[in-house]
């Protein structure tokens, strides 16, 4: 790790980073553009400024909450892991060779879904007994507000256009799953039409008003209620505010933006399973799209238990006490097949959004694109079909995952370590799923009896995916999601040479709300520089008077923050090392 770029960190101020651009004015005329526009670039991204804990303006019984305030602007930490740096500085004149963004976790939620088990979040609370229950995110305080998260994160993306590296154009952006958050339809549609843009959309389902468990008429304490009258839980305990009216807010429709760029995504286990974890039945095919929404267990049920009870038992689901709630058809449970179908029921670009017509064909959601040149992006399906949050791959995609590698390396090792050569046009290749490689842990081999074309067995763990990676040098870095969690990881190969960037982002959804600029860079000295810059939406740390989609994703980061489950004491926002950084890497050719 680079000390002068732990100086750059340090010398960063309360007025952001523009001021100390490491750019000679010689190297940005060479771009055409000016020092005043990549400083506006710059300011809009953490390298700027970045959103930190604010003032306490009031106290519960067991915390406080508090305000978001700009901060400091955390600079580029240079990482050499991986490969030595030659270079001193960041020089602007490195040819640009890939410029994404990268979104994950977003969760686009049905916040009055009867498909949902809110009522399981309690039993995860501390002293409660069941800390690892699979559904321990199951209730949020800002769940109704993420479609505005998103909106407000395209929206910033927009704003930000270029590179605050090179001033080069943004090119994509991968969504790497987890795309909508209980594999409902209306979910699916939701985020495809926000992404896509050019017409209003709206989280609401079936009446025209909230009927979920954050009402007031609900009035349950476990659940903050944002209208005053209920002395919730997080009223009690965390001091968390009203703010009247919120959930009418939430519901009112809204003009989408639309990334104006083209976007890929990759499959998630909350994209195709129930509430991340349980496969589709049809008891639960009918709570879904039924009037009578679960409130709590049946008596005697174990709630550390949930999932197993779930799996082997859905009538302990459908026979639950229950409100009622406005039936809607739209709530319909998706599989593998009909999310994919439903890529190509766009206004975006490309049509698929990394799915070809195969895909509508054999129902596999795993994909490759060459649309880029010069690199080969692969995305993985790495949801198990047996349930459980956490992932794997099956043997057929592993098998599938070697043939696209070879395509595109020229060299490379065979399974017993012998180097293969072959003609081939080399690229550098990127892959994209939403586990990453210490989440492949899931060994769960049993199958979907709803849907047997999403089985693939056995399933594969992921040191035996990693250790087919390290073959091929053309990878120089896979981008996942999953862990809520901004972290990089090197991945030295077993050689001692090579490897390539574990590169892991934290959620939309959850604290601290953020996205993350992705550019390869050629050194033109045998190495790559991968550079990292973190995005925080448009919303202002501070929400005001106003209720549109922007001021109310600035309420949502504000709740997520305070949230005790996810917030500003969870291990989201990561190292300083593993957001603004500048990875090393040789480069496994002549990018030339």
């Amino acid at each position: 790790m680079d000390i002068e770029r732990r100086k750059f960190l340090r010398a960063t101020g309360a007025v952001g980073a523009a001021s100390m651009l490491p750019w000679s004015s010689s190297s940005l005329a060479r771009t055409g553009f000016s020092r005043a526009t990549l400083e506006e670039i710059v300011e809009l991204t953490t390298l700027g400024r970045t959103m930190v804990k604010g003032k306490k303006v009031s106290e519960g019984t067991s915390g406080a909450y508090h305000r978001l305030r700009w901060g400091h602007g955390e600079g580029h930490i240079r990482r050499t892991d991986l490969a030595p740096a030659h270079l001193k500085k960041i020089e602007i004149r490195r040819p640009s060779l890939l410029n994404l963004v990268h979104f994950t976790d977003i969760h686009i939620i049905d916040a009055q879904s009867p498909a949902r088990v809110e009522f399981l979040d309690r039993f995860a609370d501390p002293g409660m007994g069941c800390e690892s229950v699979p559904f321990s995110s199951a209730h949020r305080p800002q769940e109704t507000l993420t479609l505005q998260i998103l909106e407000a994160m395209i929206r910033q993306i927009r704003k930000i256009r270029r590179s605050p590296i090179t001033g080069k154009p943004l090119q994509l952006v991968v969504c790497t799953g987890d795309n909508i958050d209980n594999e409902q339809f209306n979910e699916l549609r939701w985020f495809v039409d926000a992404m896509d843009g050019g017409r209003k959309i709206s989280s609401n389902s079936g009446a025209d008003t909230y009927e979920g468990v954050q009402s007031s008429e609900w009035n349950d304490p476990e659940y903050w209620h944002p209208d005053p009258g209920v002395d919730d839980k997080y009223k009690q305990r965390y001091g968390f505010p009203d703010y009247e009216g919120l959930l009418d807010d939430a519901l009112r429709p809204f003009r989408a933006r639309g990334v104006d760029l083209p976007w890929y995504q990759t499959f998630g286990n909350h994209d195709g399973l129930l509430q991340g974890n349980v496969g589709s039945n049809p008891i639960f095919d009918a709570v879904a799209v039924g009037s009578l929404k679960p409130a709590e267990l049946l008596p005697g049920v174990n709630p550390c238990d949930a999932f197993e009870t779930f799996r082997n038992n859905p009538m302990a689901l459908a026979g639950a006490p229950a409100r009622m709630v406005t039936a809607d058809p739209d709530r319909r449970p998706v599989n593998r097949l009909a999310y994919i179908a439903e890529m190509f029921n766009t206004t975006g670009r490309p049509k698929g959004h990394g799915f070809k017509q195969a895909n509508l064909t054999s129902g596999l959601a795993y994909w490759h694109s060459d649309a880029r040149p010069g690199f080969r992006m692969i995305g993985l399906d790495t949801v198990n079909p047996g349930g459980y949050s956490e992932g794997s791959i099956g043997a057929t995609q592993l098998a599938w995952l070697e043939s696209r590698l070879q395509e595109v390396s020229s060299r490379y090792l065979d399974a017993a370590g012998n180097e293969i050569t072959g003609d081939v046009d080399d690229r550098l290749i990127l892959l994209f799923s939403h586990h990453g490689i210490r989440s492949l842990n899931n060994p769960a081999s049993a199958p979907d009896p709803v849907d047997p074309g999403e089985n693939d067995l056995p399933r594969v763990m992921g040191d035996e995916v990693e250790a087919l990676v390290q073959r091929f040098p053309n990878v120089i870095a896979w981008v996942s999601g999953h862990a809520h969690e901004n972290f990089i990881v090197p991945r030295s190969a077993p050689s001692g040479t090579g490897g390539f960037w574990d590169i892991g982002t934290a959620a939309h959804i959850d604290w601290s709300c953020q996205s993350r600029l992705i550019e390869v860079l050629d050194n033109r000295d045998g190495t790559l520089s991968i550079f990292c810059t973190m995005v925080d939406h448009a919303g202002d740390p501070t929400p005001g008077p106003g209720r549109g989609p922007v001021n109310l994703a600035s309420i949502a980061r504000e709740l997520s923050a305070n949230d005790y489950q996810f917030g500003f004491g969870s291990k989201g926002r990561g190292r300083p090392e593993d957001r603004n950084v500048e990875l090393l890497i040789n480069a496994p050719f002549d990018v030339s």
